[in-house]
């Protein structure tokens, strides 16, 4: 059996030229026997894991040369390893920033629906008897506040953002419109075409 003497393709995934040859001349010297022993190879791994190079970790333990550390990154799959728990470390991350943004919205969702609770009652009273019942808390005081109350009816009316795919309020409500008036004419034609068969029955008794 032919002696190691190169790295393969995923032994040398991740390293430089530079670090590929220290590497490779440690292993045709010192064979595979040169890897680092697996439990004193771990604090070099920790290190490596959070971003020192080869020669940081060859300074802070001067008993192994790079070379020697290089061949057991390659042949303990260090930067596999480092790839596969950067991307689960990743994915985790990603994973609490979207709960927690969902989180928000249903705090504000509820947070607005309370408001709407607290206020809409006090509105509508004030709206169908303003004599006898204080105006709202919460009302357009201004110009500049009754603006910003339609602009925002607007975009609400007409969707989140310009160009939106999601069907706006208007939308939805001039379908519904549209299959309601659908519906009523199927209707009225049902009923028609009953009352038509129905007068074809009565005409056909007194016939007999």
């Amino acid at each position: 059996m032919a002696l190691k003497r190169r790295f393969n393709e995923h032994e040398a995934y991740g390293l430089t030229q530079e670090e590929r040859k220290l590497g490779e001349r440690y292993l045709r010297k010192n064979k595979t026997a040169g890897v680092i022993d697996e439990i004193q190879s771990l604090k070099l791994f920790e290190l490596f894991l959070i971003g020192s190079s080869f020669r940081e970790l060859s300074q802070q333990f001067p008993q192994y040369e790079i070379g020697k550390i290089v061949l057991t990154c390659a042949l303990r799959g260090w930067q596999h390893d480092r790839e596969k728990m950067m991307s689960s470390l990743k994915d985790r991350v990603r994973a609490k920033v979207i709960k927690s943004v969902l989180e928000q919205v249903d705090f504000l969702t509820a947070l607005l629906g309370v408001s709407s609770a607290e206020h809409l009652d006090g509105m509508r009273r004030y709206m169908f008897d303003p004599e006898n019942h204080p105006k709202p808390d919460m009302r357009a005081k201004s110009i500049k506040e009754y603006r910003e109350v339609v602009e925002t009816l607007q975009k609400i009316m007409s969707g989140t953002t310009p160009g939106s795919k999601t069907p706006s309020i208007l939308d939805t409500l001039s379908e519904t419109r549209r299959t309601t008036e659908s519906l009523e004419s199927n209707k009225i034609k049902e009923l028609g075409a009953a009352e038509i068969i129905q007068a074809e029955l009565i005409d056909a008794d007194k016939k007999n």
